[in-house]
């Protein structure tokens, strides 16, 4: 589009470019919000094997108020990815950058990748939203515990999720971060098949000296 040629040349290497078919095709009235991209609450408007920067949209895998988080194919790297996408609002922008940064300290501080949080590959801004870049983990603990119709697990897989559990909060305590929204929705599956577990999502997160929420 006459857009994206404007678009494109803010970027030194292209590895994928969506064809016209996966393009929105906003109407004159929705082009009035944010070039057409967004619908009307803020949300990234998603169309499969459209681009998101150079990589290519597969599937919508969560949605909340701050926005979404979709797979991802990374063209540069060859690999699936998740990326969340953060409403185009403002007070959601400030809180995402708040995110950011807490992602930012959690990874600068695990050069080797142990601790049990998600790590932050990357990050850009991407038609007016806010984009973050992890790795592509599996199911969270409400979507296990749910395949097996609430029945709970064995004691064994129980103490392992509390293991590396404790030891996340551990990491995030050493450091000075409030995660402020722990719930098993929030904990990720590094694998289906096996008991490896990640903390994610620090959108409601801060650190102990920049309280954000009068609730904390």
């Amino acid at each position: 589009t006459d857009f994206e040629k404007t678009e494109v040349e803010e970027y030194d290497h292209i590895y994928y470019l969506s064809d016209n078919e996966t393009k929105i095709k906003a109407t004159k009235l929705e082009r009035l919000v944010n070039n057409g991209f967004d619908d009307e609450e803020g949300y990234y408007r998603i169309k499969k094997n459209d681009h998101i920067a150079s990589d290519s949209a597969i599937e919508v895998i969560g949605k909340g108020a701050f926005g979404q988080v979709i797979k991802c194919l990374d063209h540069k790297h060859k690999e699936l990815v998740a990326i969340k996408l953060v409403k185009n609002q403002k007070k959601y922008y400030y809180q995402a950058a708040v995110e950011a940064k807490l992602l930012l300290l959690l990874k600068e501080s695990d050069p080797d990748n142990v601790e049990r949080v998600v790590k932050l590959r990357d990050y850009f801004v991407f038609r007016n939203h806010l984009c973050c870049v992890f790795d592509l983990y599996s199911i969270n603990l409400y979507e296990f515990i749910k395949m097996y119709n609430y029945q709970g697990f064995e004691y064994g897989l129980i103490r392992r999720f509390a293991i590396q559990l404790l030891s996340a909060l551990r990491y995030m305590k050493y450091l000075g971060i409030i995660h402020c929204d722990l719930k098993p929705e929030n904990i990720l599956l590094k694998r289906k098949d096996k008991s490896g577990i990640v903390v994610a999502d620090f959108g409601s997160g801060c650190l102990e000296n920049e309280i954000v929420y009068t609730y904390i």
